[in-house]
């Protein structure tokens, strides 16, 4: 399983590989691979070179926002099957609406806690899995 996380804070990408890395090991799920992009335009050049299954993005980031990354995405039919999981400071229920309309397949809202990144992977995984 390929996994991308999208964020512009090291912090942020720190803590998420953290948390999905111990899932992974923690459920014997092998064949995890992470990567990391910076922006929206790392991030675009990274899934058109690698096939990925899951993202987890930050909307607000330099040089390309989540938003328009999740536009690409969405606009090509070769990666639908790619399940985004918007991790953002973004809260109300405005900006929930929006881009759960933009295809969305999740929304966590920053500061998060550990727990709610697991019962998004457990959901995840097992959708990929069937």
């Amino acid at each position: 399983m390929n996994i991308l996380i999208v964020d512009d804070s090291k912090i942020v990408r720190r803590i998420l590989t953290n948390t999905i890395t111990r899932y992974f090991e923690t459920k014997k799920i092998a064949n995890l691979h992470l990567f990391e992009a910076e922006d929206g335009v790392e991030a675009l050049q990274m899934i058109k070179t690698t096939p990925i299954n899951i993202i987890f993005l930050d909307w607000n980031m330099p040089n390309m926002t989540g938003e328009e990354l999740i536009t690409h995405v969405r606009a090509n039919k070769e990666w639908n099957q790619i399940r985004i999981i918007m991790v953002t400071t973004e809260s109300s229920k405005e900006s929930v609406k929006k881009i759960i309309k933009k295809g969305v397949n999740g929304y966590i809202v920053k500061p998060f806690q550990e727990d709610l990144i697991i019962k998004t992977l457990d959901m995840l995984t097992a959708r990929i899995a069937s």
